[in-house]
């Protein structure tokens, strides 16, 4: 369509976007003299299975906003088929007789041409609304969806990408691309379509949505508004768990300066049941006028891009069981208590999950591609696993346990027995990290090659100058905090402890501040939460791109002139050296040359590294592996002969012409390393010696650190059992304190007290957590708590003394700093250590 100056009787100005399956254009029609968008979209993009289904959808949108009339509202005008009559204009194509060629056609839709910013903009730009205008911006949205509810119309993905602001601040509701109208028979239960951000638990049930569920969307843009925060976040799996079973903190927890009755306005919005939330969206617009008391405040905004998502074809997931929750730290604000719709089938506030479930994954060829609509939102198709999260086999129930009354949580497994001949008490007021048990995190997917999995804690002092009593500010330091942490994590698998220590300055300044270009994606990042210790802290957990540390790190110490004293690791190299003639390039025989192999595998062995054989030579069946790098070397040589005119004898001389050397990694197959010399004047009065000293020559090409630079360290996921806990919430803060410590990557908990596991870095495990955790949560104890008790291959064995489950001592874990701050650079540790000293 590239030329396109006529689309049926309008003629095209210019293109205003472009997605998978057609294009927008600013159009003008020249009957009535109004300018126009015109989205088209192509069925020729269209595989044949997939283009009846999306045609229908997109003639129905324009249905679904013809029918509509208000000002809050793009308007649509014109909706029609056409086919081309030339390369530059379209005219009305006939009636589907097949006289026309499907591949030829394009149908498009004229509407209302708005000019305005998304609210999704203004979100991303971090920018701040007084709660005035964000009372006028949600009436308005309201007065809309009114308008068309009463039309029989539903929206079903109101987003801020859908909502648009003009240039006199008015609203206008876009996109009702997979609206649903009452008489259509083209959305029917069992249909999964939104965004889930903004999605209603019964769209996530693929249930029948009525306005209701447009109105719950709406309340999670309220929340978003007045706490800079969406209330459900992460994956399409965890987000959909959220919303079917948790309740997010209230908006004043997040945002100190607002009024305490919007909690009771965004409680009712996002109620789980729609019984429970505002009927009408003039109901939920009169509450919103009435919950105004302060004019003063401002809110912060997020950034963030929302996909819709439109399932038709849902795969069911194993059920796993989901344990009760623990009892929450004490949140950075108390939450007001404030009257919420009464009804007995309402839930009980649920705690966030840290134990991320997983979703089976689509293949992408069974994905059709999406069409871009103004600000480029386009459709997917992913899977919801609704039996996922309802129990049963095969599907579930028809409502999910937070819709359904009579269905409650499993219940936790029984205790084991405390080694003490006392019962322990129980902690007062106690509070502990939030948690889900990963009752089989060994079925999470192993991450991309290059990438890890690490889990981090950020902590702040709320009382730093630098916050001027801003809650708000500490608790956004506490989630970069978190995010540093995380790389801090990954730096300490390629440097001495010491070093990095000592390093910490520019390593903060360069590479802890630009964290987030580490960080491939987000899994888990938890409300930020007060603690007994006086310290604001926040728990993050995410894919991070190791490969792109390593490369910065080692960019960092040539820039900086540092030399960072790598970690002992223990690569694996294969040296192959090759002799060729200088003026053939053919291989000399033999065609490799063991001799200088020799010399410079004796090198190599000198870094502490092993030697390994080249692929062909490596030996076969379950534990073969190949090198961690290859060494490739050729040296060209000429052989000159020279008679002696004195004795008659003819003398031999081997002359090294050139010889080029490069390093493999061959876990990615990229060349680390090339480099080709041209040697001049020197020559051997034998090939051995030649060879020997071709050897040595190429082994000054390398140091430890070289390699070291180069190594992907491993890891290890190690079961820790931990017996002789007293109970459940000691358990979780102990899972909390594991988060904190730098050798911990990752921990997940496996069971109510005292099963986790735990990624590490390569070695021996026990020696690992002796120092590193147990030496360091004893000293915080001031007890010798924690003792190994044995280990066999991948399980660590600790026992926790019975006087330590005193509730004096226990107490230590929620009141004292967490430990992994004893080993933290000073720069972090000192000043977090003193304020929770002095709290």
């Amino acid at each position: 369509m590239a030329g396109m100056t006529k689309l049926g009787k309008y003629l095209i100005r210019r293109e205003l976007g472009k997605g998978a399956m057609g294009v927008v254009y600013e159009g003008f029609d020249p009957v009535i003299e109004r300018t126009v968008a015109i989205k088209t979209i192509l069925p020729a993009q269209l595989s044949s299975g997939e283009m009846p289904d999306v045609m229908q959808r997109f003639k129905r949108e324009a249905q679904a906003a013809g029918r509509l009339n208000h000002p809050g509202i793009v308007a649509v005008y014109d909706y029609g088929e056409v086919v081309a009559e030339n390369d530059h204009t379209m005219v009305a194509a006939p009636a589907a007789d097949g006289k026309a060629d499907a591949g030829q056609r394009v149908a498009f839709i004229a509407m209302e041409y708005v000019k305005g910013r998304e609210l999704k903009d203004f979100f991303e730009a971090n920018e701040r609304f007084p709660l005035k205008e964000v009372e006028r911006i949600m009436v308005e949205m309201l007065d809309a969806l009114d308008h068309a509810h009463s039309k029989g119309v539903t929206h079903r993905d109101m987003k801020p990408a859908n909502l648009i602001l003009l240039a006199d601040g008015k609203v206008k509701v876009a996109d009702f691309g997979i609206a649903r109208i009452e008489t259509s028979e083209l959305t029917q239960a069992g249909t999964v379509m939104g965004t889930p951000s903004y999605m209603s638990p019964e769209q996530f049930m693929g249930q029948t949505v009525d306005g209701r569920s447009d109105l719950f969307s709406c309340g999670v843009i309220l929340y978003q508004f007045l706490t800079g925060e969406k209330p459900f976040t992460g994956t399409t799996t965890t987000i959909m768990y959220k919303v079917l079973r948790e309740e997010p903190l209230p908006p004043s927890t997040l945002n100190l300066g607002l009024p305490p009755a919007w909690d009771a306005v965004v409680n009712r919005a996002i109620a789980k049941n729609p019984a429970d939330r505002f009927q009408t969206a003039k109901e939920f617009s009169d509450a919103i006028k009435a919950a105004v008391a302060n004019q003063g405040s401002s809110v912060r905004l997020p950034s963030g891009g929302d996909e819709t998502v439109v399932n038709m074809n849902r795969p069911a997931l194993a059920p796993q069981s989901f344990m009760p929750q623990p009892a929450p730290r004490q949140p950075a604000r108390a939450p007001t208590p404030v009257p919420v719709a009464a009804s007995p089938s309402r839930p009980a506030p649920a705690q966030e999950p840290l134990a991320e479930p997983v979703m089976a994954a689509q293949s992408a060829k069974s994905m059709p591609t999406g069409l871009l609509v103004g600000g480029g939102v386009g459709l997917l198709v992913v899977g919801a696993a609704v039996a996922f999260f309802v129990g049963g086999k095969g599907g579930g129930s028809a409502n999910p346990p937070a819709l359904n009354p009579s269905v409650s949580a499993a219940p936790a497994p029984a205790t084991p027995p405390v080694a003490t001949a006392v019962p322990a008490p129980a902690l007062v007021a106690p509070s502990a990290p939030t948690v889900v048990l990963a009752a089989a995190a060994s079925a999470e997917p192993p991450p991309e090659p290059g990438t890890m999995v690490i889990s981090a804690l950020g902590l702040v002092d709320p009382k730093d100058p630098k916050f001027k009593g801003d809650a708000n500010a500490a608790q956004n330091e506490a989630r970069a905090d978190a995010s540093r942490q995380l790389i801090d994590k990954a730096l300490a698998l390629y440097i001495d402890r010491g070093s990095l220590n000592k390093n910490y300055g520019v390593i903060e300044q360069k590479l802890l501040s630009q964290s987030g270009t580490f960080i491939k994606s987000v899994i888990h990042e938890g409300a930020p939460i007060s603690g007994k210790d006086g310290l604001i802290e926040t728990e993050t957990r995410a894919v991070i791109k190791m490969r792109d540390v390593q490369r910065s790190l080692n960019q960092l110490s040539k820039e900086e002139r540092i030399d960072f004293i790598r970690n002992n690791g223990d690569p694996k190299v294969s040296i192959t050296m090759s002799i060729a003639n200088a003026d053939t390039s053919q291989a000399l025989p033999p065609a490799r040359s063991v001799l200088a192999e020799n010399v410079l595998k004796e090198r190599i062995k000198t870094f502490g590294f092993r030697v390994w054989s080249v692929e062909g030579e490596a030996p076969t069946g379950p534990k073969a592996q190949v090198a961690d790098f290859a060494i490739q070397g050729q040296a060209k040589v000429k052989q000159l002969s020279m008679k002696l005119q004195a004795s008659g004898l003819t003398v031999t001389k081997t002359v090294l012409t050139s010889w080029t050397i490069k390093a493999i990694d061959k876990s990615n197959g990229e060349e680390i390393y090339l480099n080709t010399v041209l040697p001049k004047g020197q020559s051997w009065a034998t090939e051995e010696q030649a060879l020997m000293d071709i050897g040595k020559a190429m082994g000054d090409e390398f140091s430890k650190n070289f390699f070291l630079q180069h190594f992907n360290f491993g890891t290890k996921r190690t079961n820790l059992n931990i017996n002789g806990l007293p109970d459940k919430q000691t358990a979780t803060m102990l899972l909390r304190e594991l988060r904190g410590m730098r050798q911990v990557l990752d921990v997940q908990m496996l069971a109510d007290t005292g099963k986790f596991q735990l990624q590490l870095a390569e070695g021996n495990a026990s020696n690992i957590l002796q120092e590193t955790v147990f030496k360091p949560l004893n000293a915080k104890l001031g007890m010798a708590c924690f003792a190994l008790a044995g280990s066999s291959g991948d399980d660590v064995s600790v026992t926790f003394a019975p006087a330590c489950a005193e509730l004096a001592v226990r107490a230590k874990f929620e009141s004292a700093p967490p430990a992994g701050l004893y080993d933290a650079p000073d720069s972090r540790g000192k000043s977090l250590l003193r304020a929770s000293r002095t709290t």
